[in-house]
């Protein structure tokens, strides 16, 4: 399975260094979870596990008004998926390494949750999540 991870990451607060902050977590998944899901047939179904995480800090206006919305899409056809989950911008911020770690495994593990409840029985679902928690597991320590 082809994986891909970014980030819709506020850029708004640079005092936060959260641009710096995602970049280093978010290496160090990429650099741990790719190997493991590349090496590894999940079914035909889906083919592209792809993680944007949203990581800001909106004004109430902002978030009224439909800001970075929350996307959960499964494109059965390309056999990909996008999504685009939140994660608390004040515990990534304030957190150490290993805390934003595991929010983007966290993350990832809830996209996989719900692509599992849009998928058929073919798509060993159930695998990539026990994949993706071993390997987070297996590598937390060395954060």
């Amino acid at each position: 399975m082809k994986f891909f991870l970014s980030g819709e990451i506020d850029a708004s607060h640079p005092h936060d260094l959260i641009d710096k902050k995602f970049q280093t977590a978010s290496a160090f998944v990429t650099e741990k979870l790719t190997p493991v899901l590349e090496a590894t047939d999940y079914g035909s179904e889906v083919l592209e596990l792809n993680i944007i995480p949203i990581i800001m800090k909106l004004p109430p206006s902002m978030e009224n008004a439909g800001w970075f919305k929350e996307r959960k899409l499964f494109q059965r056809k390309q056999k990909s998926t996008d999504f685009r989950l939140r994660i608390d911008y004040d515990a990534f911020c304030n957190g150490d390494d290993k805390l934003r770690v595991r929010l983007i495994f966290d993350n990832i593990i809830q996209s996989v949750r719900i692509l599992k409840s849009r998928t058929s029985k073919h798509f060993q679902g159930a695998q990539l999540e026990k994949d993706i928690t071993e390997c987070f597991n297996q590598n937390i320590q060395s954060v």
